[in-house]
């Protein structure tokens, strides 16, 4: 058994100027309280003096040759020897005393991960880019509490705390700066029990530029999150998509004109009309796949799935996706006949197209339906 209450855990690029005040503050604050606190650096290939620092402070060094903000996390996380593992980069700008105060929350409350809350504790001037301030953080986290369905106000925060083991099931794999809101998904996705505490960001003591890249990795933030919600990035565009193509090609069917207030014309807007069907359905179809293999890995996390599922795998579903296929191809199939029998004449465009395209509709509809239905049966048959 380990001999100490709680780790800190701090991810280390050639911070020899600030690495050293980082340890003391994580020791005295375990020393406030009466715990033991084991300090964990994990280091990503330093080439000036923090090592040599850490060292002689007491901390324990990891090497950790792939780099990269999550890959450092990971390792030090792994490597540690206690439960209660609190994490924040060593540049100055947390206060590690705080540390305890987080564990408190997973040991006494029971949460699996506490997220610190830099716009709640307090923001000295300068330590936050207005860009980042007042509109990365608050617009990434927004997007994070509405797609994940956690009262979390600030996604980013580098100051957090988790339980080892609860990390270990959630398991994230990025190495990169997107590895926060990985480990916020991969939390969500195991059920665990959140919490949100005040923490104080102060100005860091780098006397470089920061790692950070605001556009390159908010962008991988960002792109995190939709990856990890097929239900806002695949199944909501594919159905807005699908159906306005469905009604641009029932109107063209009906009447031999497209009609709508962002879209007007004949055979150019019937094709864009099929596209836009067809991509739709591609989405709505991915959508499926992903969540079905979700539930088939014990992720429970997607609401509509259980009633999607019970339609996607009946037999009702796939009869109509049949039907649609083969009143498709059997229409398509007696035009064509019609068109060899008279040996191909010259035809009106406009007709033959309102003529054929809602069928090539219909057949790509079908054939959509009847695949997603076969592959969603096989994840969760576990077929493969």
């Amino acid at each position: 058994m380990s001999t100490f209450d709680y780790s800190v855990v701090m991810p280390c690029l050639n911070e020899e100027l600030t690495i050293g005040a980082c340890i003391t503050e994580a020791l005295e604050g375990a020393k406030r309280v009466g715990l033991a606190v084991e300090v964990v650096i994990a280091d990503n290939g330093s080439t000036d003096k923090s090592v040599e620092i850490a060292t002689n402070l007491g901390a324990r060094v990891v090497e950790v040759p792939v780099r990269g903000y999550g890959a450092a996390l990971n390792a030090g996380i792994t490597a540690t020897s206690t439960n209660f593992v609190v994490m924040g980069d060593c540049d100055l700008s947390y206060d590690f005393t705080e540390a305890p105060r987080l564990v408190s929350l997973l040991r006494d409350q029971n949460f699996d991960i506490v997220i610190g809350n830099r716009f709640s504790g307090g923001i000295a001037a300068g330590a936050m880019p207005p860009l980042h301030k007042y509109l990365g953080n608050p617009v990434l986290s927004f997007i994070g509490r509405l797609f994940f369905k956690i009262p979390i106000k600030d996604f980013h925060c580098g100051l957090r705390a988790v339980r080892r083991d609860s990390y270990l099931r959630a398991a994230p794999v990025t190495t990169g700066m997107e590895f926060a809101t990985e480990m916020i998904a991969r939390f969500v996705n195991i059920g665990a029990r959140f919490a949100e505490t005040p923490v104080h960001l102060r100005k860091d003591g780098r006397n470089r530029k920061p790692h950070l890249k605001s556009f390159p990795d908010g962008w991988r933030h960002l792109k995190m999150m939709l990856l990890f919600s097929p239900q806002y990035f695949q199944l909501l565009p594919g159905v807005i998509l699908s159906g306005i193509g469905a009604l641009g090609l029932i109107l063209y069917a009906l009447t031999g004109e497209i009609n709508l207030i962002f879209a007007q014309g004949s055979i150019q807007a019937s094709i864009f009309a099929l596209v836009i069907l067809t991509v739709g359905l591609q989405l709505i179809t991915a959508s499926f796949i992903t969540m079905a293999y979700a539930k088939s890995k014990q992720i429970p996390r997607f609401n509509p799935w259980e009633r999607i599922e019970r339609t996607v795998t009946s037999k009702t579903f796939g009869s109509i996706s049949v039907l649609f296929m083969t009143i498709g191809f059997l229409g398509l199939v007696l035009i064509g006949g019609y068109w060899f029998s008279a040996n191909f004449p010259a035809v009106d465009p406009a007709i033959e197209t309102r003529r054929t395209l809602p069928l090539v509709g219909l057949l790509v509809t079908g054939m959509q339906g009847v695949l997603c239905s076969i592959q969603v049966r096989q994840i969760l048959s576990k077929f493969w």
